[in-house]
């Protein structure tokens, strides 16, 4: 029984985790920000460029300031913080995750491996984009900057991953941003990949993985190609 229980604690020390980021990753933002920018500038009469407000929607910065900005520069007469709220309500029902990523999670999960998500953003938003998908049904567990107080890239979220995963911050790290993802992964002691359509050559010091999908991120881990 003692090497029965010393056996088993071992396997547990050895668990390594696998984090996604959320948007741009494991859900396609760009489609969902372009088709939210079309509905509010079309509901709002506004003379707007639909990409112009995407494209800001979808930079690594705060929503609230992306907001304040479009209000502030465009005179439009409502507030910041209204049409902040209206994205958060409105997102989970516009993105999309594809079955090959899905499909992905499990693949991960069935060869050991914890599976978690790591997102900077609201609580409302990126929840209700977790389960609207069903992917809570398909990770471990999550983290959300707004609810521990970190954002990436510090490397206090992916502790926070780490723990509530109940597993050591050793694995991978898995986006599509080299600041936040990349750079903050490799800060915490994490391999990384790099979800990108871009070049697949980058300088020394980048990501261990360069990928076009969660779906091939997963097959390389899974199979110890680095």
């Amino acid at each position: 029984m003692a090497v029965e229980i010393g056996l088993f604690y071992g396997r547990l020390s050895c668990v390594q985790m696998v984090a996604f980021d959320l948007d741009g990753t494991l859900v396609d933002q760009a489609s969902a920000a372009a088709q939210w920018a079309e509905e509010f500038i079309n509901s709002n009469q506004l003379g707007l460029d639909v990409a112009d407000v995407a494209d800001a929607l979808i930079a690594s910065r705060p929503k609230g300031e992306v907001f304040a900005e479009l209000v502030e520069v465009h005179g439009l007469t409502l507030a910041a913080d209204q049409i902040w709220a209206q994205y958060r309500l409105r997102m989970p029902q516009l993105v999309s995750c594809t079955d090959a990523d899905r499909d992905a999670l499990i693949d991960l999960r069935t060869a050991g491996w914890r599976i978690g998500i790591v997102t900077n953003g609201m609580v409302d938003n990126q929840q209700g984009k977790i389960r609207r998908l069903g992917l809570d049904a398909l990770v471990d567990g999550w983290v959300i900057s707004e609810e521990v107080g970190i954002r990436k890239p510090a490397s206090g979220i992916f502790e926070a991953l780490a723990e509530r995963l109940g597993c050591s911050l050793n694995g991978w790290m898995v986006g599509d941003n080299v600041d936040l993802d990349i750079a903050g992964g490799q800060a915490a002691g994490l391999r990384t990949a790099l979800v990108t359509a871009g070049p697949k050559h980058l300088p020394t010091g980048d990501p261990d993985l360069v990928v076009a999908s969660v779906a091939e991120a997963a097959k390389l881990i899974i199979a110890g190609e680095m």
